[in-house]
Parts: structure tokens; sequence; C-alpha cells
């Protein structure tokens, strides 16, 4: 039956040329969503749509609406379908106000319900109300004091104009707000003298090409064009972990871009603005060589040069004290360390900048206690840090110091101040990009001292660049290597060292060996880790290489196991306040679940594993004055460190289901028995897979195409394939 509804749009889920399709909430006059009214998905055709589907937008749509239901991540969703037969506007969205004072610390005490409220209330007019400093208009909404924080942060901060021409444009909020940050009043015009400049905030090329030249209208041959083009491809091989490329490589991208006729016309502008640099064959965006340069400036000031803390002999005194002190603590009377482990600490303490590497197991956490004792004995003061919280929490708990993610430090230490004196100590330094290596730098005094510790055959850096793995190689950068395998042995670890030598194991194919592998189709993939997994789900990871798409993502494994072995538990439900009735979280009762943010007040970071224990039958407060334990508490997470801890709404934002995580989150961490899915994904490569196998303690089951694992085995990792100026920087001595 045809019917008209009124509809707010929640999200845009997919737009084409021919048509947008959204999912909207049914809204009475007043713009309250109707309790108990369906789900909607309207497909939006644009030939009967007269402006751009977005986000909070009120539409008047009639259609036919049929009920379908599907099933998303293991459960059964209705919702009602129809075809927007027409289709009138009723209210723009207002998102990028909305968002901007739901957001920026220019409005303090003003969330998104109170943004989104003026809004619904003034539409257009609230424009006319900040501008004019309308305190009456705004304060019978938000109260006065409320108003005159909006009023104040409108007169430092917003830009109707702006604003408005941002959403006409259909930039994303997220982008708009940057350049609202960085030109302020002067947004609109910025961006009309040069319309490219929008490629710095991250948007796309195409979308960026089409503003300038229909908005604007720039020519194809326009020099603001050409130019922008050339950054473009830099800029993109930048996200791809690049700082430099092949001028070969530059000329085929921008040809696709600007067409090959003009492509030296604007390689020769882009040099001749300095947009471009030339070294060696290789071009260089401007910013990334700056970055790479500081970087290989700050180390080099390091190097070539011997600042002793102590002098051998007091050295190896201190390391015999530091082996009987471990050996009575832990009980070991024959604890010793081996000689690559002394040269290590030697090496600490003899250089500014020392590089201890080495594969899994081979004693690089001992190393790192036994120079934190050194430095305790020279009295530098030691900031102990990692990557990631995970891994940051992992390093204070074998060193009983404290430890810190870089971002951390940045945010909390080096702002206030870091000693001459210092010794920054880096664990996982495989994953240093370039970008927070520079600022890490830029933050400390050259005098500060650096200990890099890591494993270049694990996972490289998300970001761009490669650190620890272009100091490896320059010769004079002085270098430790540990070999001797100490944390375990047997099948795991000759396999794990095959896999990092470019070589393929023999490997058992029965299920029950220490490492084995055992071959399926691809469409078997999921279904034969979980018959696996369901063999000890207690002691069991599941490992996979992506987190959303590919046969066996942890999304579809996460799923499956799920649908497997918690259909019949409690479900987690919480309250909907924009439906106003209560809806299901996703989790039940006994699920394993992933941390996804750093929530340091709780002691659980990104990627601290747990599972859920408990459901509250009644949501309560605790009787609890700590800010920690704020909020309502809907259930309890046993963590991986034998902790507790409530989860409340914060909380449960951060969490989603652990039956299967992506070696990226379990880099650092151990398990009993892991199973890995392999089948070719394009990140899967010998980092990878070394990371993986590396992960386990007793059992390591490989699940899939045996083909693909060997193949990225044997392959040089994709990190070889990375182009990286920072090793000759590096050579060229200051």
């Amino acid at each position: 039956m045809t019917t008209a509804l009124t509809l707010r749009v929640q999200r845009v889920r997919h737009r084409c040329q021919g048509s947008a399709t959204a999912t909207a909430l049914a809204i009475d006059a007043n713009g309250q969503a109707i309790p108990d009214a369906p789900r909607y998905a309207v497909i939006f055709p644009a030939r009967r749509t007269p402006a751009e589907v977005q986000q909070g937008q009120w539409w008047r749509v009639v259609g036919d609406a049929k009920p379908v239901q599907y099933v998303v991540d293991g459960f059964q969703v209705l919702e009602h379908r129809l075809v927007a037969q027409a289709a009138e506007l009723l209210r723009p969205s207002g998102e990028h106000i909305v968002q901007l004072l739901a957001t920026s610390p220019a409005f303090p005490g003003i969330g998104e319900v109170k943004a989104r409220r003026l809004w619904e209330a003034l539409g257009e007019r609230l424009y006319q109300c900040l501008e004019q400093a309308d305190q009456a208009s705004v304060a019978a909404i938000v109260g006065t004091e409320l108003a005159g924080v909006l009023l104040a942060g409108w007169q430092a901060y917003g830009n109707a104009d702006a604003l408005r021409w941002f959403q006409r444009a259909g930039l994303e909020l997220r982008l708009s707000h940057k350049v609202l940050e960085v030109y302020g009043a002067e947004a609109h015009a910025a961006i009309a003298a040069d319309p490219y400049r929008l490629l710095a905030f991250g948007m796309s090329w195409p979308a960026a090409d089409q503003l300038a030249r229909e908005h604007f209208g720039l020519g194809l041959n326009d020099p603001r064009r050409l130019t922008a083009a050339v950054e473009s491809v830099l800029y993109g091989t930048f996200d791809d972990g690049n700082t430099c490329c092949k001028r070969a490589d530059v000329v085929r991208a921008l040809g696709r871009l600007v067409g090959t006729t003009v492509v030296a016309a604007a390689l020769d502008l882009a040099i001749e603005s300095r947009v471009v640099l030339i070294r060696e064959g290789r071009l260089h965006a401007q910013g990334p060589y700056l970055i790479e340069r500081g970087v290989a400036t700050a180390l080099n000031r390091r190097l070539d040069v011997e600042m002793p803390l102590a002098l051998p002999c007091e050295v190896a005194q201190m390391l015999e004290r530091f082996e009987q002190e471990d050996a009575a603590f832990t009980g070991r009377a024959d604890f010793a360390l081996n000689a690559a482990q002394r040269a290590a600490v030697h090496a600490a303490a003899r250089h500014p900048l020392t590089l201890i590497t080495g594969g899994a197991g081979v004693g690089k956490t001992t190393v790192l206690k036994a120079v934190g004792r050194l430095l305790d004995s020279c009295g530098r003061t030691v900031y102990l840090m990692a990557l990631s919280g995970r891994a940051a929490k992992r390093m204070a708990e074998t060193t009983h110091r404290p430890a810190m993610t870089i971002a951390g430090f940045l945010r909390n230490v080096a702002r206030e101040g870091v000693p001459d004196d210092a010794v920054l100590v880096i664990d996982e330094a495989s994953m240093l990009d370039v970008l927070l290596a520079y600022r890490l730098l830029e933050a400390v005094p050259t005098s500060c001292r650096l200990v890099l510790i890591g494993d270049p055959f694990q996972l490289p850096p998300v970001g761009p660049g490669l650190t620890l793995h272009a100091l490896i190689a320059v010769t004079r950068v002085p270098r430790v290597e540990l070999t001797e395998v100490r944390r375990f042995g047997g099948e795991i670890a000759q396999g794990a060292q095959a896999v990092r030598e470019g070589g393929w194991p023999a490997i058992s194919d029965d299920p029950q060996a220490p490492l084995a592998f055992v071959p399926c189709a691809q469409a078997d993939l999921a279904a034969t880790v979980l018959q696996h997994y369901r063999q000890d789900p207690q002691r069991t990871q599941i490992l996979t290489f992506t987190r959303e798409r590919g046969p066996a993502s942890a999304k579809v494994l996460n799923a499956l196991c799920q649908e497997a072995l918690g259909t019949n538990a409690p479900p987690l439900l919480v309250w909907c306040q924009e439906r106003q009735r209560v809806e299901d979280s996703g989790l039940r009762l006994g699920d394993p679940v992933l941390c996804t943010r750093n929530l340091w007040d709780l002691g659980i970071q990104n990627g601290s594993l747990g599972r859920l224990e408990a459901i509250e039958e009644t949501p309560h407060t605790l009787p609890d004055t700590e800010a920690r334990l704020a909020g309502t508490v809907l259930a309890w997470v046993r963590w991986d460190d034998g902790e507790r801890r409530p989860v409340t709404e914060e909380v449960l934002d951060a969490l989603e289901l652990g039956y299967a995580v992506t070696v990226h989150k379990a880099q650092g961490s151990q398990f009993p028995r892991v199973i890995v899915p392999v089948w070719a994904a394009r990140n899967l490569d010998r980092t990878m897979l070394y990371t993986a196998i590396t992960r386990a303690t007793t059992q390591v089951l490989l699940v899939g195409d045996v083909q693909a694992a060997r193949r990225a085995a044997e392959a040089e990792p994709h990190a070889s394939r990375r182009h990286v100026a920072l090793a000759g920087l590096l050579e060229e001595r200051p």
C-alpha cells in the first residue's frame, strides 16, 4: 500500500549515479521519533530527489513500504524498504553546524543533543541568531548560561557563510571543521582562491577536482590544477607508506589524473614552485621530505659519538648484581644473560642511540629490564614507551616500571619539559612510522638518549615510512641482535624462524601437533576455523588478517562463533534514547570481547581482551565516587589481566566481539593456542605470518590455503616495497 511518511535520515548507506539509499526514522511534526515505528530503508531516485540526501534531513516521502528480513552479524534485522515515488525536502540536515557546536572545544557544555535541539527549533535562522548574537532566541532553547557560551564561542570560531557553503557543496563534516580550524573567517575565501587546498585536509582528488571545476570554474590546464595533481600523486603514495617516488611511477599516475599530454608541464610547474623536490632520481613532496630530513638530522646528532654512562667494568658489575637479584626473585638459580644480551646492555651504556633487535622469544624483555637497572644506577630519568596502549601496559607488567604510549608521552610529559639527561626506551619499534618519530624527536632535547627495541621481521608501521628498518640499513648505527630463543622452542620456534628467514618449514597436517596446517577450500575456511576453535575455546585465540573484508575476516568469524557458541546466552540489552526503546547491544553473556580504545582510567587499553562475565538485571550506578567508575553499570567483564571491571555506556562503545582479532591487534600479546585462517589477502606477507605464529606458546593451527602461506613466506615482505629516503639521509652526515 502506498503511504506518505515524514522521515529523518539517520545514515546514508550508499550513493551511486542514479540514487541514494538511506536509513531513516519515522518522526512526528515536532521531529520526535515515533515509538515502535519500523526501521526504514529508503531508495531516493535522483530524478525524483530535489536535493542531495544527507544525514539529519527531514523528508516527506511517498512510496510502497515492504517488510524485509536479513541477518547482520548473526542477528535478524527487520526493516521496511521503499522506493520514493515522490520526495520533498522539509528541512535540510544542518549537520555541519550541529556537529561543529557539539564537538568543538569552543562550545563547552553543548553536546549533540542540545546542538540538534537548536537546529530543530531554529533551522536556518540559527545562523542568523549566532551571527547577530541573539541572546534571547538562543537562551529560550538552551538557557541563559549556555547561550552565553555559544555566542562567545561563535564570535571566536563561527563562520556562517563558510558553513552554509560547505553544506551546499557537500563537504564532509570532518573536513569542513578542519578547514575552519585552519582558516577561520577566511575559510571560504581561501578555498575559493585555490580549491585544491582541500587535498591537504583529506579530500580525494576526484572530489576536489570536481568541486574546483564545477563550483569555481577552473580549467583543465589551470596551473593550480596541474600542480595539485602532482601533489595528489605524491601524497597518495605517502598514504601507502612511501615517503618518495620513482619519477616513472609519478608520470604514470599523473597521466591518469590529468592526461598524458600535460604531464611534463605539470611536473615543471610543481618543481618550479618547489611543491616537489628531486633527489637522486626520486621525487619528494615537500612535507614528507622535510619530515624525513628532520628525523635524519635528529638521529645523526646522536651518531658517531660515544657518551658512556659508566665504565665497562661498572656495567659488568651491575649485570652481575642484576643476574643474582633476578635469579633470587624468579627462583631460577641457573639464570644468566647470554653474550648478546650483555652486549646489548653495554651498547646502551656507551651510545646515545642504540638498536636492540631480535625475533620472538630471544630475551628482549630481559634486556629491557637490565637496561632499566643500568639507567637507574646511573641516575638517569627513564621513559618506557610503546606505540599501543596494550604494548605499553605489557612493558609495565614485565619491567615493574611505569610505561606509556608515545602519544601519551607527547601529550602529558613532553609538553611539560623533558630533562636533558633523559633516556627514551621504545619497544615494538618496528611499528614506529616516520611521522611519529619526527614528533617524538622534535619534542625532546638532542641530549636525550634513545634505545629502540624491536623486530624488523614483525609487522611494519601502519603509517608512512620505515624508522627501525632504515636505521638497521645504516652500518654506523650501533646495533645488537639477539638470536638465542629462550621463551619457547620446539616446532613453533623452528617454524617461526624458517618463515622469518623467508623459507617454508615442514608443517604437520595433524591438528593436534604444536605447529600444524589444515588445508581447506576458501569456501570452507570460516566453518573449518570454527570447527577447530570449538575444541578448546577457553585457551584459543583466532588471529586473522583483516577486520571486515575477506572470507575469514574478524567480522565474519566473530558472527559465526557467536552464533555457534552464544546463541542461547542472554543478550546485553541497552536503552536507545533515539528510538526510546531497549535494543540488543550485539554482545552475549560469555562472549570474548576486544577493547578498541585506550581507557586509561579503567586500566584497559586498545587491544585488551576479556570475557563478558555478568549482565546486570537492573542497570545501576555503583556506590563509588571515583570518576573512573562514573556512569550506569550494565555488565561486567573479566579482562586478560585478571581484573573484573564494570561495563558502562562509555565502555560499551569501545567493545566489540573478540573471538577473532586481527594480527595487528595481537602484536606483542601471547596466547596458549592460536588459530590462523590463511587466504590470499592483500595484506598477507611474511611479517604477517611470522607475527601470527609467534603469538602462541603451545600450539599454532594454520587453516586454509597452504600455497598462499608458502608464497607469502618466501616472498619479500611488503615493507621492502616501500620507497623511503631515511637511510640515505642518515648517510649524509651533518
